[in-house]
């Protein structure tokens, strides 16, 4: 079965998600940008992406991480999920995703009520 990549307004949803568990400085606006800048990402990559961004502020402190506490260390921002981004591409490719449409069109499953049609000959 074929399952779509999420659209814009769904990646926005997800990163909302995904950001409700951390503390983070990124604006609506930036968010939305973000949403528009992962075309192609599916719900494991915007996982994964969340997930290097929030190591961030953790990686800015430097040696200094080991001696600050937890709730001083800096909220996740747009920067660390810019420098995040130019280190991952999506999972799927154009190409192949491009082939796993046409797979499904092939051979993935039709509506129920496209085979009710059938039924009518009877």
């Amino acid at each position: 079965m074929y399952i779509p990549l999420p659209e814009r307004p769904d990646r926005e949803i997800l990163l909302r998600t995904l950001l409700k568990k951390n503390v983070h400085s990124l604006s609506d606006e930036e968010i939305t940008k973000l949403s528009s800048a992962t075309h192609g990402y599916s719900g494991a990559d915007l996982k994964a992406l969340c997930n290097d961004a929030s190591m961030g502020p953790i990686r800015d402190l430097g040696a200094r991480a080991m001696e600050v506490a937890a709730e001083d260390v800096p909220p996740i921002s747009y920067k660390h999920f810019r420098r995040s981004l130019k280190g991952m591409n999506p999972s799927v490719s154009e190409e192949d995703l491009s082939d796993y449409i046409k797979f499904n069109d092939t051979y993935g499953n039709k509506r129920r009520e496209d085979n009710d049609d059938d039924d009518d000959s009877d």
